[in-house]
């Protein structure tokens, strides 16, 4: 009897755990015009929410903490400028977000969970100092931001990260030294990857509770530090092994005795998939070569990558990274990232971003390798012409959560 009893509980436990909800009560004041919704998303997820009275409330099934987006209809139909807005969700309770249209989304004053607070408060200060960034840069090279191929352009992206480490990497480190058992620490451990030094990483992980090391996302962080060391080039690629699209493994040592170019993307990332129609004149050009094509997926949903994999239909190796390799084994920050891996598994070159001209330099490196070169892929009529010499595309930003 009193087994059955426990099993019972045990069952009624276990659904009240799966019955958990997140609710969102949600004021947005000023006049919408007609455009009474609120969405709400993230690269995974979306939902919407009709506004009643300046209202609006969101129920979600809450199986652990996740980042989500607000954006109200208004800023989409009234083609205002949006920034981003986002609350972190780390426990299954109600959260309030009181918004005013007029003054805009970052504005909004969210209450629910401590590490929900911390959290914006920490993206205000971020912003406080990437302001502080932008004055300095513009004092000293006549603006925030300058092309790749600016002669000045290396100068700017060493004072650029040296400024971030004066004025951003500090409200990093007092979150975690203050917060070391919350989750607005975790979920901000992101913005150390191309800031801080391998070292500065390792200290950060180091300062979080025993049950935030354990989360996921801590996980991976202390992961990618290490996928710094293992990056390196002239670095041999520790073999790994990761599914096809069939399920079926590809593993990295079978690839030794020819030369390997590991394409990083996700099918979320345009640059990505803008940049497969001349990866795919470059596959034809060297494909009886001793060459292999490996593209690895970052997506966290496997149906999304599957249905980009059907849609792109190129020719060669996929795999989904079900095991976090683009940070333990490769220390990837943004997609697309391509890496060029020696016969015998060193790391020769890696290149962020794609030169849709075909200048890139590890295509360079291809020609020297086996002869010939690939003819640039013909922009569309209706784009405008580009500057002689290439445009390189940028890689977009791995977040935190995808």
């Amino acid at each position: 009897m009193k087994k059955t009893i426990g099993m019972v509980t045990g069952v009624l436990l276990s659904m009240s755990s799966m019955a958990q909800t997140i609710t969102i009560e949600g004021d947005l004041a000023g006049d919408l015009k007609g455009h009474n919704k609120m969405y709400l998303y993230s690269r995974t997820y979306k939902d919407s929410a009709d506004i009643r009275n300046g209202h609006y409330t969101f129920k979600i099934p809450y199986k652990e903490p996740m980042f989500l987006m607000l954006l109200p209809q208004y800023v989409q139909a009234e083609r205002q400028m949006y920034v981003p807005f986002g609350v972190l969700f780390d426990q299954p309770v109600t959260y309030t977000v009181q918004s005013d249209v007029a003054k805009g989304m970052s504005e909004s004053v969210v209450k629910g969970s401590e590490a929900a607070e911390l959290l914006l408060k920490y993206g205000r200060e971020k912003s406080a100092a990437y302001r502080d960034i932008s004055k300095a840069l513009q004092a000293e090279f006549g603006g925030a931001w300058l092309q790749e191929n600016d002669p000045k352009y290396e100068a700017f992206e060493k004072r650029q990260t040296a400024l971030q480490q004066q004025y951003l990497l500090p409200l990093l480190q007092q979150l975690v030294k203050e917060h070391p058992n919350s989750y607005a620490a975790v979920y901000s451990l992101n913005d150390a990857r191309q800031m801080a030094t391998v070292a500065q990483q390792d200290q950060l992980y180091a300062g979080l509770s025993k049950q935030m090391k354990a989360t996921k996302e801590a996980t991976e962080f202390h992961q990618f530090a290490e996928g710094l060391r293992n990056s390196a080039i002239g670095k041999q690629v520790k073999d790994f092994t990761l599914p096809d699209p069939e399920g079926k493994p590809v593993k990295f040592n079978d690839l030794k005795g020819k030369y390997v170019l590991v394409d990083f993307w996700a099918s979320w990332c345009g640059p990505c998939r803008k940049s497969f129609p001349h990866m795919r004149e470059v596959y034809q050009q060297y494909k009886d070569k001793n060459l292999v094509f490996y593209s690895i997926s970052i997506d966290k949903s496997k149906e999304d990558w599957l249905k980009a994999v059907a849609q792109e239909n190129n020719p060669w190796l996929q795999s989904l990274d079900d095991k976090n390799i683009s940070g333990s084994g490769f220390a990837i920050t943004g997609v697309p990232t391509t890496y060029l891996i020696s016969p015998d598994g060193k790391i020769m070159m890696k290149e962020v971003g794609f030169d849709e001209n075909g200048n890139g330099q590890i295509e360079k490196k291809l020609a020297a390798l086996f002869g010939g070169t690939v003819k640039p892929t013909p922009a569309p009529q209706a784009a405008p012409a580009q500057p002689a010499g290439g445009k390189a595309i940028k890689a977009i930003p791995m977040g935190t959560l995808q």
